[in-house]
């Protein structure tokens, strides 16, 4: 039986489009996309708080007082809140690192001062000022156990009788994070 205008109804079901079908197809993959990313965005944050946090030791650095001489070392004398300790007027490294030497201070006479930094290495000659004032930094590489101190010598006059108008030595170190020992107290 054939309808005026229209086709018989077997012919038109097979060559209608599906769009609907499709659509849902895209709509699940697209969900399951989304809902991935979330799964592994909240994966990262889990992670990330649960995670243990790497503390890296406070950066060394010390300021001291350079107050005279004794035994051929000027006289060191560090605040109490240091981290760093002095021991027999030499500074002692528990850090390996680049550290920022600066010695400042002003003498009575002229005095040859010398930076000592590291065993089997040659001191470093700190030029003294026509005002026999010193203003000096320099950056060093520094290792655990090595000790810095400032030798002093004076053609005129003995180490014990030696005098000094005031100075400052600083020790800061400029890369944390390598090898360090821990600190004894």
């Amino acid at each position: 039986m054939k309808m005026e205008g229209g086709q018989p109804l077997d012919e038109n079901v097979g060559s209608t489009p599906r769009p609907r079908f499709q659509w849902n197809k895209l709509l699940l993959l697209t969900s399951v996309i989304q809902g991935l990313g979330l799964l592994l965005c909240l994966t990262y944050i889990c992670l990330h708080f649960s995670a243990p946090q790497v503390q890296h030791p406070p950066i060394q650095s010390i300021k001291i007082l350079l107050t005279g001489c004794e035994k051929e070392k000027l006289s060191l004398i560090p605040n109490d809140a240091e981290i760093m300790k002095v021991e027999n007027n030499s500074i002692i490294i528990n850090c390996d690192g680049l550290y920022l030497i600066s010695v400042k201070g002003y003498f009575q006479e002229e005095v040859s001062v010398s930076l000592h930094y590291r065993v089997n290495r040659n001191p470093i000659s700190i030029p003294l000022r026509k005002n026999l004032q010193v203003d000096f930094t320099t950056v060093v590489s520094l290792a655990y156990k090595d000790k810095v101190y400032l030798s002093m010598n004076s053609q005129n006059t003995s180490c014990e009788d030696f005098g000094m108008n005031g100075g400052e030595l600083y020790l800061i170190q400029q890369n944390p994070g390598g090898f360090c020992a821990p600190v004894r107290i």
